[in-house]
């Protein structure tokens, strides 16, 4: 079995593909956005990696295989409002009660579908390893509905990180 890292990293590259494919098919929709989904994505993933900030946004302490647990609402809805809202996004989310494996659920999440393509995306998800999240099952939430009560403190450390990588 490949360790966590390195799959981290996997699924890191595998996710920046799907956001260069959904950019590319919605270019006049996010024209205007400040930043591409793939920088938004590459900006994201660095974050989660960072225990202080799982520590803080998630309320645990960063696993070491767990790295992204706990981000995706806050996540997928700061990429929701970064990068065309409704215009571009069906706002999606997997019951706890529906995600069930061997009779134990296995835990909500909440993610993105690309109107254009019908891709689901989600920068998180790959601490279900060896499970792969069933984006088939999730069904439309109301981004007004979504608590996220440290959104717009993440956004500014996701903002920080974003100006840091176009530095680079």
């Amino acid at each position: 079995m490949k360790p966590y890292a390195q799959r981290y990293e996997e699924f890191t590259q595998a996710t920046i593909k799907l956001a260069e494919k959904i950019q590319s098919a919605n270019m006049d929709k996010l024209c205007n956005a400040k930043y591409t989904l793939p920088e938004i994505t590459i900006a994201l993933r660095n974050i989660y990696k960072n225990p202080v900030y799982h520590s803080h946004f998630v309320g645990s302490k960063l696993s070491d295989n767990k790295w992204s647990s706990g981000f995706c609402a806050m996540a997928s809805l700061l990429i929701y409002e970064m990068t065309g809202g409704e215009d571009v996004w069906n706002l999606m989310a997997i019951r706890y009660t529906d995600w069930v494996v061997d009779g134990k659920n296995i835990s909500s999440v909440v993610f993105l579908q690309d109107k254009t393509t019908g891709i689901n995306f989600g920068t998180t998800g790959e601490h279900f390893y060896p499970l792969n999240v069933p984006y088939n099952i999730g069904v439309p939430l109301d981004p007004g509905k979504l608590r996220t009560p440290n959104k717009e403190v993440f956004k500014k450390i996701l903002l920080r990180e974003l100006a840091k990588n176009q530095k680079e």
